[in-house]
């Protein structure tokens, strides 16, 4: 409920700068999420059965992740560009047959990933709008 005590132009110049403020924390956020969304990389990895693994920071790229442990070994991996230039390493086995199972299981990782981009994109979407109506309306 508005302040009864507080001349309109006052809480108009308040509602506008907090605008301008959501307007400029969203593009902040927008710039980060467009750098991460980026590339999406999948990797599969598996394990020796009853060894554990270990997340670490990568020392090679921040903000993100690798799996260390004894009897760790990456499986699979898939690296798609926002443009859709794509990487990928096939998982085989020893006579140089494509693992079916890990392959799979990669695959489904690899479709929940972008599922979850084009998400993230809707999302991001529809909140820059708001914040551009916003802003309009703070005019």
């Amino acid at each position: 409920m508005p302040d009864t005590n507080v001349p309109a132009e006052k809480q108009q110049k308040d509602l506008k700068a907090s605008v301008q403020r959501f307007a400029s924390d969203l593009a902040e956020k927008v710039e980060r999420f467009v750098t991460d969304i980026s590339e999406l990389e999948v990797r599969t990895y598996t394990i020796t059965e009853g060894k554990f693994a270990t997340v670490l920071d990568d020392p090679n790229k921040k903000n993100d992740k690798v799996l260390s442990g004894e009897g760790v070994q990456l499986r699979a991996y898939t690296r798609i560009a926002f443009d859709s230039d794509t990487i990928v390493c096939l998982p085989v086995n020893d006579s140089g047959q494509i693992d079916g199972a890990v392959w799979d299981m990669h695959q489904a990782a690899v479709n929940q990933a972008l599922q979850n981009r084009a998400t993230m994109l809707r999302a991001i979407g529809d909140a820059a709008a708001s914040a551009l109506d916003a802003l309009k309306k703070s005019r």
